[in-house]
């Protein structure tokens, strides 16, 4: 199996993109990465040198022409990547290319997961692989879930296909055949210096639209959307790459271990090494909440709840995001957010 990594990386100092995050979490997958680099304003190309993975540098520098036309040279710098990635590894048998933008992380946990798919996805003749996506929110400790964030996005692709980046490059066309991995994307986009993201906003918005005047009401309307953001609480893990940047925003990495905690479920439908990575020194797993205690009924965390449960004690994570191409979340990240509901977290398992 041959994974080559692709991106595109545009003044990702003067917006504070995690793009140094993004591109090790991309290089730990891959076996080298191919990125277009636009003609920055910032020290951007400098940056870039002190990464420590196999790279190939493609200069291609944004035409003026094209922005303002709804995001379309977003695609068109991908597709040049994509095209110079093809030229040289095209005919390689089993040979994928795994495109990443520079705002997203890749979960160390995910690597094998990744290589299972995508060898899978080979196999079975699949030309795409897409992964369920975490977009988090203003904080490291929130994710977007309402119908504006996509649930999912192919990422992967077979190098000896047709399939191309198109619109802004939020996916490819051309594709035939889909499979869905389990892994996850981290989208940080969100999650960034406050004066920095502003500015990001307000240029991005010029990829889109012609005049400034249609940028000033898109960022005055997007302002009105942002404050109704429907969020869920996140204290699962993150990449590890991401350790200094969630310190460095004033983000807990990992929460305090509880002495204990209640869980209304079956033990047996999750695996050892996700029990064992929940931050509590016991676990009390119950069949039914009737069998705790009054007082400790508010903090336990019900696995399945009826619709009374969740009037009665507060729990509201949905089985999945509110999108209609959302599909359910597995048990074990169902879970997560429902300890994180409770501000239990997980952690790396114990040794």
């Amino acid at each position: 199996m041959k994974i080559f990594g692709l991106t595109i990386l545009r003044n990702a100092i003067k917006y504070d993109y995690s793009f140094r995050e993004s591109l090790l979490s991309l290089g730990g997958l891959v076996q080298k990465i191919y990125l277009g680099l636009g003609d920055s304003e910032d020290e951007t190309p400098g940056e870039i040198k002190k990464i420590p993975v196999p790279m190939e540098v493609i200069d291609s520098p944004w035409d003026p022409q094209m922005m303002g036309k709804g995001g379309i040279i977003l695609s068109v710098q991908t597709n040049i990547v994509l095209n110079h990635l093809r030229q040289i590894h095209e005919r390689e048998e089993n040979s994928w290319g795994f495109y990443l933008q520079a705002d997203e992380v890749i979960h160390e946990e995910d690597y094998d997961l990744i290589k299972k798919d995508l060898q899978y996805a080979e196999e079975n003749d699949y030309d795409a692989v897409s992964f369920r996506y975490l977009h988090f929110w203003q904080t490291h400790h929130h994710i977007g879930v309402g119908k504006r964030w996509y649930p999912s996005e192919i990422r992967a692709i077979k190098l000896a296909t047709p399939i191309e980046s198109w619109g802004d490059a939020q996916s490819f066309r051309n594709v035939k055949k889909i499979f869905r991995s389990e892994a996850k994307i981290f989208h940080y986009g969100h999650v960034r210096n406050r004066d920095r993201y502003e500015i990001k906003k307000y240029d991005m918005h010029k990829l889109y639209h012609p005049t400034s005047d249609q940028v000033k009401l898109i960022v005055k309307k997007s302002k009105r959307k942002d404050a109704r953001a429907q969020v869920l609480s996140y204290f699962g893990t993150h990449p590890e790459v991401m350790k200094e940047r969630v310190f460095s925003m004033g983000d807990t990495w990992e929460l305090e271990e509880r002495d204990e905690i209640w869980i209304v479920g079956r033990a047996e439908d999750y695996s050892p090494s996700f029990i064992e990575s929940v931050k509590a020194k016991r676990i009390y797993w119950l069949r039914s909440i009737q069998k705790l205690a009054w007082k400790e009924r508010s903090r336990a965390v019900i696995t399945d709840p009826s619709f009374m449960e969740r009037i009665l004690y507060r729990t509201w994570v949905p089985k999945k995001a509110r999108s209609k191409l959302a599909l359910p979340w597995n048990r074990e990240f169902l879970l997560t957010l429902q300890l994180s509901e409770r501000g239990i977290g997980l952690g790396k398992c114990r040794e």
